[in-house]
Protein backbone atom coordinates (compact mmCIF):
# COMPACT_ATOMS: atom_id res chain seq x y z
CA UNK A 1 0.00 0.00 0.00
CA UNK A 2 1.15 3.61 -0.58
CA UNK A 3 2.50 5.08 2.87
CA UNK A 4 0.48 7.84 3.06
CA UNK A 5 0.21 9.13 6.25
CA UNK A 6 -2.32 11.90 7.42
CA UNK A 7 -0.15 15.01 8.41
CA UNK A 8 -0.08 18.67 8.42
CA UNK A 9 -0.34 18.89 4.57
CA UNK A 10 -3.54 16.81 4.53
CA UNK A 11 -5.09 19.12 7.14
CA UNK A 12 -7.73 21.01 6.26
CA UNK A 13 -8.22 23.46 8.62
CA UNK A 14 -11.83 22.02 9.80
CA UNK A 15 -11.54 20.02 13.18
CA UNK A 16 -14.10 17.46 12.41
CA UNK A 17 -13.22 16.69 9.07
CA UNK A 18 -9.54 16.58 9.65
CA UNK A 19 -9.83 14.21 12.57
CA UNK A 20 -12.00 11.84 10.73
CA UNK A 21 -9.22 11.75 7.91
CA UNK A 22 -6.63 10.99 10.51
CA UNK A 23 -8.40 8.31 11.59
CA UNK A 24 -9.44 6.75 8.22
CA UNK A 25 -5.46 6.51 7.34
CA UNK A 26 -4.75 5.44 10.37
CA UNK A 27 -7.48 2.44 10.02
CA UNK A 28 -6.19 1.87 6.26
CA UNK A 29 -2.72 1.80 7.78
CA UNK A 30 -3.45 -0.90 10.24
CA UNK A 31 -5.64 -2.88 7.94
CA UNK A 32 -2.00 -3.60 5.89
CA UNK A 33 -0.47 -6.16 7.98
CA UNK A 34 -4.69 -7.41 9.42
CA UNK A 35 -5.24 -11.63 8.51
CA UNK A 36 -8.44 -12.31 7.50
CA UNK A 37 -11.01 -12.41 9.97
CA UNK A 38 -9.77 -9.35 11.21
CA UNK A 39 -9.20 -7.70 7.93
CA UNK A 40 -13.28 -8.37 6.99
CA UNK A 41 -14.34 -6.56 10.62
CA UNK A 42 -11.52 -3.49 9.47
CA UNK A 43 -13.47 -3.74 6.09
CA UNK A 44 -16.83 -3.27 7.83
CA UNK A 45 -15.57 -1.06 10.15
CA UNK A 46 -13.69 1.19 7.69
CA UNK A 47 -17.61 1.43 5.67
CA UNK A 48 -19.26 2.96 8.76
CA UNK A 49 -16.48 5.08 9.36
CA UNK A 50 -16.65 6.07 5.95
CA UNK A 51 -20.18 6.38 5.54
CA UNK A 52 -20.29 8.60 9.19
CA UNK A 53 -17.56 11.16 7.93
CA UNK A 54 -19.32 11.78 4.55
CA UNK A 55 -22.30 12.54 6.51
CA UNK A 56 -20.50 15.05 8.70
CA UNK A 57 -19.62 16.67 4.92
CA UNK A 58 -22.63 16.38 3.55
CA UNK A 59 -24.08 18.00 6.27
CA UNK A 60 -21.15 20.81 6.02
CA UNK A 61 -22.09 21.41 2.23
CA UNK A 62 -25.65 21.57 3.03
CA UNK A 63 -25.39 24.40 5.51
CA UNK A 64 -22.87 26.41 3.72
CA UNK A 65 -24.74 26.11 0.16
CA UNK A 66 -22.10 24.57 -1.45
CA UNK A 67 -21.95 24.94 -5.25
CA UNK A 68 -20.21 21.78 -6.10
CA UNK A 69 -22.04 19.51 -3.40
CA UNK A 70 -23.51 17.25 -6.34
CA UNK A 71 -19.88 16.63 -8.04
CA UNK A 72 -18.71 15.85 -4.26
CA UNK A 73 -21.07 13.86 -3.33
CA UNK A 74 -20.89 11.89 -6.81
CA UNK A 75 -16.77 11.52 -5.79
CA UNK A 76 -18.04 10.48 -2.39
CA UNK A 77 -20.44 7.45 -4.16
CA UNK A 78 -17.06 6.29 -5.80
CA UNK A 79 -15.47 6.03 -2.67
CA UNK A 80 -18.61 4.17 -0.99
CA UNK A 81 -18.82 1.65 -4.17
CA UNK A 82 -15.07 0.91 -4.09
CA UNK A 83 -15.22 -0.12 -0.61
CA UNK A 84 -18.50 -1.76 -0.84
CA UNK A 85 -16.68 -3.65 -3.77
CA UNK A 86 -14.21 -4.76 -1.29
CA UNK A 87 -16.51 -6.52 0.81
CA UNK A 88 -17.88 -8.14 -2.03
CA UNK A 89 -15.10 -9.38 -2.82
CA UNK A 90 -14.20 -10.58 0.61
CA UNK A 91 -17.96 -12.44 0.54
CA UNK A 92 -17.14 -14.09 -2.43
CA UNK A 93 -13.61 -15.29 -1.06
CA UNK A 94 -11.18 -13.16 -3.42
CA UNK A 95 -9.56 -11.61 -0.39
CA UNK A 96 -6.41 -10.90 -2.83
CA UNK A 97 -8.11 -8.62 -4.87
CA UNK A 98 -9.94 -7.23 -1.99
CA UNK A 99 -7.06 -6.15 -0.74
CA UNK A 100 -5.87 -4.77 -3.69
CA UNK A 101 -9.10 -2.29 -3.98
CA UNK A 102 -8.54 -1.80 0.07
CA UNK A 103 -4.76 -0.68 -1.32
CA UNK A 104 -6.04 2.26 -3.42
CA UNK A 105 -8.10 4.18 -0.98
CA UNK A 106 -4.81 6.05 0.39
CA UNK A 107 -3.88 7.88 -2.57
CA UNK A 108 -7.54 8.32 -3.55
CA UNK A 109 -8.64 10.32 -0.42
CA UNK A 110 -5.27 12.03 -0.53
CA UNK A 111 -5.85 13.29 -3.71
CA UNK A 112 -9.62 14.10 -2.70
CA UNK A 113 -8.61 15.56 0.05
CA UNK A 114 -5.94 17.84 -1.69
CA UNK A 115 -8.60 19.05 -4.28
CA UNK A 116 -12.46 18.39 -3.03
CA UNK A 117 -12.33 18.68 0.27
CA UNK A 118 -9.34 22.00 0.03
CA UNK A 119 -11.97 23.59 -2.03
CA UNK A 120 -14.69 22.95 0.70
CA UNK A 121 -12.35 24.10 3.03
CA UNK A 122 -11.85 27.13 1.03
CA UNK A 123 -15.63 27.73 0.77
CA UNK A 124 -15.97 27.37 3.98
CA UNK A 125 -13.46 29.73 5.71
CA UNK A 126 -14.78 32.27 3.27
CA UNK A 127 -18.02 32.06 5.52
CA UNK A 128 -16.24 32.64 8.86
Amino acid sequence: MDSIVFGPDLALGIPVLDQSHRIVFVMLEAMESLPRPAFDQACRELATEFIEHLREENSLMERIDYAAAQAHRAAHGNLLERVARALRLLRDNEEATARDVIRTLPGWLEAHINTMDLALAVAVSRLE
